[in-house]
């Protein structure tokens, strides 16, 4: 596997914490309603901590973001996260009547523990995701699906996302290695990260309705769109 510094995920990271925290900022006066520490300061400062922390560690690699290795890593992204909700989808029209085996399912592919998240924009959880699936899929369950009706064709494209995912796999951490940034610089952006998370799962659920405004705090469509 190629190293990390060729697929700078912690810069497109941290510039996806740049634009939420902007939108954040932005809507500060709504979404204080939501939250007792969400104010104007906060958002303020939140803006800060993350301008200060992008300067320390990434004023030399920003450009890094055009690179065609990370516009190849999204094209994979998309393409996966949308053949898995597909997927879902008709499993749950298909198997409507039979709870146990779709429960069974979702468990044994991964969906219980990483949809929520994936879909939502985490990125390592759509990682996990496609792995596991590709992983703990049998033939059985496969024949299964496929007599009710979803197509090979399916199974197919969610396989070679999977196996391509692997060659982007550096792209799924959400820090870049310890070469590349200090300990004190893992530990800022990973707080910063955990902290944006955090306004994105509320802020979506807040936006349920609005479409556009929720798209800001989708960390995934963020990042897609840097």
């Amino acid at each position: 596997m190629e190293t990390a510094t060729l697929c700078p995920t912690s810069t497109a990271t941290i510039l996806a914490c740049q634009k939420i925290a902007k939108s954040f900022r932005e809507n500060i006066y709504e979404l204080s309603s939501i939250r007792k520490e969400w104010d104007p300061e906060y958002a303020i400062s939140l803006q800060v901590w993350i301008s200060d922390t992008i300067e320390k560690f990434y004023s030399d690699n920003l450009d890094s973001i055009e690179d065609k290795r990370y516009r190849d890593w999204h094209e994979v992204m998309v393409a996966g996260l949308q053949s898995l909700k597909v997927l879902r989808a008709s499993l749950k029209v298909d198997f409507k009547n039979n709870k146990p085996f779709l429960k069974d399912t979702f468990r044994k592919l991964g969906y219980n523990d990483h949809f929520s998240d994936a879909k939502n924009g985490d990125h390592l959880s759509l990682y996990n995701l496609l792995t596991t699936f590709a992983a703990n899929i049998d033939e059985d369950t496969r024949k299964r699906i496929s007599h009710k009706g979803v197509p090979d064709s399916l199974f197919n494209k969610i396989y070679e996302s999977a196996r391509q995912i692997e060659d982007y796999k550096c792209c799924f951490e959400t820090l870049e290695n310890e070469n590349e940034l200090n300990t004190y610089g893992l530990k800022e952006v990973a707080e910063i990260y955990e902290t944006t998370q955090d306004i994105c799962r509320i802020a979506v659920a807040y936006y349920q309705f609005d479409p556009i405004r929720r798209d800001e705090f989708n960390f995934y469509k963020v990042m897609v769109n840097l």
